[in-house]
This record gives structure tokens, sequence and C-alpha cells, in this order.
């Protein structure tokens, strides 16, 4: 609280008013908010719509590419899980060049080089081509979700950082609401001006929006706070001391080189929070289309729809709990009560008959399972300080998505070999509630670092 009335304060006191009184502090702290949610959330978040599209819309595109290039469930599960090779293997590059570039110029490059590679996906002739694209379009998104978070935490303090960590990471479910709709869309202009099949048109169009916003990119971000124009002369101040403020405590109180990071128990409780976390949401992103047009009779376009519901649900869940979690300043139970209400539906989901009772419980447990979402990388970066920070969030960032090596051919093999898609949905619910268990004692021992 104390932290929030110093910065508050500053802000009044550009104004003449250094005896302010709550209402206007609480003013000055809600228009601070609204400039970083709208100047630097809102365009970072626009930046991941876009990369996960590019990231999933292969799912949708499956409905009728795999029949086209003759790919089994399980080559096409071995396509989805090579991206993230590409996208593992090239995480310390992407925060080292971060480092090197500054973060306008890192940001360009790594959109249109994504862009690119995400638009040639439309032009694949076999499974080879399909792999090889997949393999290069995750090594060049690699490192924009880890760096968009570390730019965040350069800019938004401790106390604001759940709220603007979960803005950004509702760029998943955005990108699945409006891209379910938009690739379905696109996939049934068969009479598109380039005369290629709706998959692939629709690969075209979704790959050539980032190329577009790179150059977008060098006017909207600024390598400093002191350089964001939009930031009043006092806003700067009193963030500037307030981040510097953090950084120094968790200096004096932390290790911060990468090998002592590697050591803490909390680097690696979080690694299983998010490898949990990021298995169901794998799960649910590149199997849904097709686990409703096994349930259902509806067009692809429909089950392209459908498919967005979930994720309503996840994106709701994220903001809300996100919301509520700042505003207490409590984390793991945030974390770890809808962790176990997911577990608890999607369990449900695989039991139930098959049809829309089976679809509530999965729009259940999508929506739990992004509240636990929404609060995650508020654990670790409470925690992880100093130089080591951003290698802490990569490492965090790096064996959580490994789970997209594993999930995907996994549940592709499971899916082949069953015939049905409850196997994977047991499993998607028993990583949750290794998530709901593991997070009690995570937050009693990041709660004693503080």
């Amino acid at each position: 609280m104390a932290r929030v009335e110093s910065a508050n304060a500053d802000l009044q006191a550009e104004d003449g008013a250094p005896g302010a009184s709550p209402e206007a502090l609480s003013r000055g702290e809600a228009q601070l908010r609204w400039k970083l949610t709208l100047r630097l959330v809102a365009p970072i978040t626009l930046l991941i719509i876009l990369n996960s599209l590019d990231r999933v819309n292969v799912s949708f595109a499956a409905l009728r590419m795999n029949q086209e290039l003759g790919l089994s469930p399980q080559a096409y599960g071995f396509g989805v899980s090579i991206f993230f090779l590409g996208y593992i293997l090239l995480q310390f590059p992407h925060a080292m060049s971060q480092r090197r570039l500054g973060a306008r110029r890192w940001i360009f490059l790594t959109a249109f080089a994504w862009g690119v590679v995400a638009a040639s996906l439309a032009f694949i002739r076999d499974a080879r081509a399909f792999y090889a694209l997949r393999f290069l379009l995750g090594a060049t998104e690699g490192g924009l979700a880890p760096g968009m978070l570390y730019y965040l935490s350069q800019w938004t303090p401790r106390r604001l950082r759940g709220f603007a960590a979960a803005g950004t990471m509702l760029a998943v479910p955005i990108s699945v609401v409006l891209g379910g709709p938009l690739s379905g869309w696109l996939m049934a202009m068969h009479d598109n001006p380039a005369g290629l099949a709706g998959w692939r048109w629709m690969f075209l169009i979704e790959g050539a929006a980032p190329i577009v916003l790179a150059f977008v990119s060098l006017v909207i971000f600024k390598e400093r706070l002191e350089d964001a124009g939009w930031l009043s002369a006092a806003e700067k101040r009193s963030l500037r001391a307030e981040l510097d403020r953090e950084a120094a405590e968790l200096e004096h109180r932390h290790a911060v080189r990468l090998a002592d990071t590697l050591r803490q128990p909390g680097l690696w409780g979080s690694i299983v929070l998010w490898f949990c976390l990021m298995s169901g949401a794998y799960g649910l992103l590149f199997w849904l289309p097709m686990v409703i047009k096994q349930m259902s009779s509806v067009s692809d376009a429909h089950a392209s729809a459908l498919s967005a519901l979930p994720w309503v649900g996840i994106g709701a869940g994220m903001m809300l709990n996100a919301w509520h979690s700042d505003r207490t300043q409590e984390r793991t139970w945030h974390f770890a009560v809808p962790a176990g209400i997911a577990a608890l539906f999607l369990a449900a989901a695989a039991t139930v008959p098959a049809g829309w009772p089976a679809l509530v419980c999965i729009l259940v447990g999508a929506t739990a399972m992004g509240s636990a979402q929404g609060v995650f990388w508020a654990i670790p970066t409470s925690f992880l300080g100093g130089a080591a920070a951003a290698a802490g969030v990569t490492v965090i960032n790096i064996m959580g998505n490994s789970a997209g090596v594993v999930t995907p051919p996994l549940f592709g093999w499971l899916r082949q070999a069953t015939g049905s898609f409850q196997p994977p949905i047991y499993a998607m619910a028993a990583l949750m509630l290794v998530a709901a268990v593991t997070a009690v004692p995570l937050g009693r021992w990041a709660k004693a670092r503080l």
C-alpha cells in the first residue's frame, strides 16, 4: 500500500496537490492504469493475437488440409508439435537479440519474419513442406511471448503486473474467438482472388497481417519509459522510482546469476504450473474443432465458430480473476482453486454423453483454466529479479511450452489408437490437478521470499 501511495503522490504533486485526498489518488492511479492499458498493453495484445492466430489456424485448416495432403491424425499431431521444437530452440537467441537490437527493431524483425513464413504455408504441397514451415514458424515466433512479458515488466510495477500480464494473455482466447469465425469465413471463399483452396487462402491472408503490423510497431513501441510521450513527466518519475525501487529490492535480496536462478525451487515449481497449463491450452487449441466435428454433423465453418465458445470463457476468466487477484494482492489461491475446478469439469466432459453436455463441461473447465492462466505470471515475476529476470522468464516459457512438443502428438496417437478423444481429455484433467496441488507450496515459498 505504501508503494501505491508513494507512486500516486508524485502524480498529484504535478497538480500542486501534495496532500491529495484518497479519491484524488485513486483517480491518478486509474488514469495511469488506463494509459498503460491503451498505449502499452493493447498494442502488445494485438501483436500476440496475430502471433497466436498464425500458430493455431492450422487447427481450422486441418478440417480440409489433412485430407488434401493425406495427413493422418498422428502425422498432423507431429506437424503441430514440430512448431514447438523451433519455438524452444530459438528462445534464448531471441532473448539475446532483443537485448542487443533494442525492443523496436527486434519486434519489427520478429513480426516480419513470422508473417512471411506463415503466409508461405499457403503453398505447401506435401507433408515435408508442412513440417519444414511449421518448424520455421516456431523458430520465428519463438521469443515473442517471453520478450513481450519482459518488455512489459520494464514498464509496469509489481502491483499492476497481474492485470497487465493477463491483458496480454487474453490475446490467445481472442485469437481463437475471432480467428475461428474469420478462418471459417476465409476457408469458405473458394472464389478468392488468388484462386487458391479455402484453407490456403486463409494462411495467405492471416500471414500477411503481421507483415503490415511489423511496420506499424516501429511507430507504436518505444525503447524506454522516458521516451513515452503519452506519459506526463510526473507519471514517468513515479513509475521509474517504483520500478527502480523494486529492482533494487530484488537485487539486494536475491542472487541474480542465471545459475543461481536455476537452483531456485520456485523456478521449477513455476515450470510445472506452466507446463500443465500449456498442455491443456494446446489440447484445446489444436484439437477442439475436430472434437466438435466428431460430436456433431455441423459444417466446417460452424465447427470453427463453435470451437471459439470455450475461449470466450477463458478470456473472461483471465480478466476477472486477474482483476480480483490484483485487488486483493493474493496469487496462490487465485491460481489453485480455478486449476482444481478445471480438472473436475474436464474429467466430467470425458464422462458425460457426447454433445451439448460435454461441450458445457468443456466451457466451464476452459473458463477455470483461463482464470488460472490470468494470474500465473504474477507469481514467478514476484521473486525473479535483477539481471536474471529475463532469463528466468525465458526458462519457464521454454520448459512450459515443451508441452507443445509432447501434447499434440500424444493426443494424436491416443486418438488414432482408441478412436476417441476421451483419453486425451482425461490426461488434460490430470495435469490441471497437478497444477492445483503444486501451486500451494509454490505460493508459500514465493511469499516467504518477499
